[in-house]
């Protein structure tokens, strides 16, 4: 059967189907896998994506808000570089930051453009830089950035670009990147470095980083040569800042009033300039250099020993020694995930064949984002450890510069669980283009073929095997196989209730069948019955009763068992349930006090007492004036249409109510009568409702005076109680 589709997939299904497929090509070259192993004891999930070499594939690093001093969720930032014209098929979270005030550990390079450098070279040592190179192929390795100041023959070093730390004796350069306010506070400023020092705001073109070996000119504007908490940088300027020893030769230089700057990249290995780097961002530690991995000790040598062997969320990054980058991150804090050491971090990454290594900030820093295969939004696949995207203060992300031909070349199918005999599914599936871009499935003609097929619903055979069917699209075809059972993971009957019938009754037996989750229909020729003793029999999906007595019913379906519990009462109508004739009742109320219930040979219908409910309003107390009476006598023990009672009457006994509660625990409240006013006895009734699961306990029977103006009235009362029935 052939037939037409051009529908709105279910999308959702696709998601959840998707979850936990091991490996995916989300875009030609661009590899995604989840993967679920246990290290030492701990359950962990590993999602990695592996890039390989293809000149179709770029890298960008992003930065939070665009300003080196601030944060930005990783989505938010991804989103504003994919409306800056980028198609970005995924990212992870870069550099660890200072949480007060989002500034970098180290180095980052935007487009061949310094936006801001590590502290010192110490910094660049210890905290190493992936890093791409001018025609985009990956390393990582350690990268100090250089920067110079000239004026006629003599040059001065610029130790750092929009880092507000560590400038003690050191100059540094700041821009209009450097915060949002353009202002430049400094970070923890010595009580030397107050006392000593120049700012001078150099005029020229407007820069907010520096094309790496690019000079810039520069005309001397304002001096200052005393300390100020917040510094502006005015626009098309930037400020340069010397504390203790490069005061005096700063001074000197800017003499000279026309000057040049310019920044360039050191491979600290080498001491080779690389001002190729077009795109970089710095790391926590090293995990691999030069092939080798490092133990603990390496580990601990530049951080906290502890730190290294602590069960951390991490994002880590490697590449090979072909170029292939594989990016990796592991949750912390869910059942199915726990954390892995660095130790173990270096074993992973080696395992990925990765020659050089390290790891960015991890713990609730730690997401990936991937455009999952066939689909359209890039999202956050892993689960961030705060619950949600902690902001960051910058990211790496991969784009691709293929572009969509809206032509399916494959077919994806949500991964098909198991189907139940009869049940009907619908298919879910998403299309990608022959480069691994998305197709609109919403939009294509969509073909599918096999038995029980309408349009992308399937409805199983009704005998177990395998449903097999073919999907075609555009240039793309697809077998799909679904394996079609009669094992259920679930059966119920009759609700889970006891069966309570009269002699010759019947009911039927309502089977539910549950598979994955999911309701479905047991067909007949499935289930089998079996009664013990003659008390009932079953026929098909029938009880009929046959005498009185208690048996039991077993129901047998998909490979699972029920017993029904059944009880057979007799077929007469009523039954008295109390005839008041000895015992002691419970009367007590939140509202009233002034009322009492005692046996009493007074009054009657039948035998030789009846129960007298004496009372006044003295002892109303708040509320409507509600008196209950009860007894751990009162159960009705099978499903019953009606409750009566015998009410001897004083022509102004107020409303008289119950309040039964049922086998599952729900109460429900009946009226016998809305006022008692009249003189001798009377029979009054209250409906119940059959369907009330037995048996039913009535919790107490009570007269409630609405009247407000009798609060307080001491005039005695009493009504007479006697026969309390019930009608089945």
């Amino acid at each position: 059967m052939k037939t037409k589709i051009c529908m709105l997939l279910c999308l959702t299904y696709c998601f959840i189907g998707l979850e936990m497929i091991q490996a995916e090509t989300v875009s030609k070259g661009i590899d995604y896998t989840t993967r679920q192993e246990t290290i030492a004891g701990n359950p962990q999930v590993f999602r990695q994506l592996t890039v390989k070499p293809d000149a179709n594939n770029y890298w960008i690093t992003t930065k939070g808000r665009d300003y080196v001093l601030a944060t930005e969720p990783l989505p938010m930032q991804l989103n504003r570089s994919m409306t800056s014209g980028n198609r970005i098929v995924a990212g992870i979270n870069g550099d660890m930051y200072k949480v007060a005030t989002g500034l970098p550990i180290g180095l980052q390079i935007q487009k061949n453009e310094v936006l801001i450098s590590h502290s010192v070279k110490e910094s660049a040592l210890k905290y190493p830089s992936f890093v791409i190179d001018g025609h985009g192929r990956p390393e990582i390795g350690s990268f100090g950035m250089v920067g110079s100041i000239r004026a006629a023959n003599r040059t001065l070093t610029v130790h750092s670009l929009n880092r507000n730390e560590n400038l003690s004796d050191r100059m540094g350069l700041f821009t209009s990147a450097h915060h949002p306010s353009k202002k430049i506070k400094l970070y923890e400023p010595s009580e030397t470095m107050k006392k000593t020092v120049a700012i001078v705001v150099l005029q020229g073109r407007p820069v907010r980083s520096f094309q790496l070996g690019t000079d810039y000119a520069w005309t001397v504007g304002k001096v200052e040569t005393k300390f100020r908490s917040e510094i502006d940088v005015p626009s098309n300027s930037v400020v340069l800042v010397a504390f203790g020893k490069q005061k005096k030769p700063l001074l000197e230089l800017i003499r000279a009033k026309q000057l040049t700057t310019q920044f360039n990249l050191i491979q600290l290995s080498n001491l080779a300039v690389r001002n190729d780097i077009q795109e970089a961002v710095s790391g926590y530690n090293w995990l691999i250099k030069d092939g080798i991995g490092f133990d603990l000790n390496a580990l601990a040598t530049n951080h906290d020993r502890f730190l290294m062997i602590a069960r951390k969320a991490r994002t880590l990054i490697g590449v090979g020694a072909d170029r292939t980058v594989h990016m990796v991150t592991v949750d912390q804090a869910r059942t199915d995930s726990r954390g892995i050491t660095m130790v173990e971090a270096v074993a992973q990454m080696q395992r990925l064949g990765a020659t050089s290594a390290l790891a960015f900030d991890g713990g609730g820093s730690t997401e990936m984002m991937v455009r999952r295969e066939g689909e359209f939004p890039t999202k956050t696949v892993n689960y961030p450890a705060d619950g949600r995207s902690r902001s960051v203060t910058n990211g790496l992300m991969v784009a691709t510069r293929y572009r969509p031909t809206n032509v399916a070349a494959k077919v994806i199918v949500a991964a098909q669980p198991e189907m139940y005999l009869g049940e009907k599914r619908q298919l879910a599936l998403k299309l990608t283009d022959r480069t691994g871009q998305p197709v609109d499935a919403t939009k294509k003609k969509i073909t599918l073929t096999g038995t029980g097929v309408s349009g992308l619903q399937v409805t199983a055979p009704i005998t177990p095997g395998k449903w097999r069917g073919k999907l075609k699209v555009d240039q793309a075809s697809k077998t799909v196989k679904i394996t079609v059972t009669n094992r259920l993971s679930g059966l119920v009957v009759n609700g889970g209730r006891p069966i309570v019938l009269k002699v010759g009754q019947k009911q039927p037996l309502i089977t539910e069948g549950w598979f994955n989750g999911r309701k479905v229909t047991v067909p007949q020729a499935e289930k089998t019955y079996q009664s013990t003793g003659n008390i009932a029999n079953v026929t098909k999906d029938t009880v009929v009763a046959k005498r009185i007595g208690k048996t039991t019913v077993k129901v047998t379906a998909g490979g699972r068992t029920v017993i029904v519990p059944v009880t057979v009462t007799s077929a007469k109508k009523t039954a008295v349930l109390d005839g008041f004739e000895k015992g002691s009742y419970q009367a007590q109320s939140p509202y009233v006090s002034s009322y009492t219930a005692r046996i009493s040979t007074k009054q009657k219908t039948v035998g030789r007492a009846s129960l007298a409910v004496t009372y006044d309003y003295s002892g109303w107390q708040k509320q409507n004036g509600a008196m209950y009476l009860s007894s751990p006598n009162w159960i009705i023990p099978y499903p019953a249409k009606t409750l009566s009672l015998d009410v001897y009457g004083n022509r102004h006994a107020p409303w008289l109510r119950a309040k039964l509660k049922d086998a599952t625990g729900k109460s429900h409240t009946v009226d016998f009568v809305k006022k008692v006013d009249w003189k001798g006895f009377k029979t009054v009734q209250a409906k119940l409702d059959s369907s009330w699961q037995a048996p039913l306990k009535i919790e107490t029977i009570y007269f409630v005076e609405t009247d407000q103006t009798q609060k307080g009235d001491k005039t005695k009362h009493r009504v007479y109680l006697d026969q309390l029935k019930v009608s089945y």
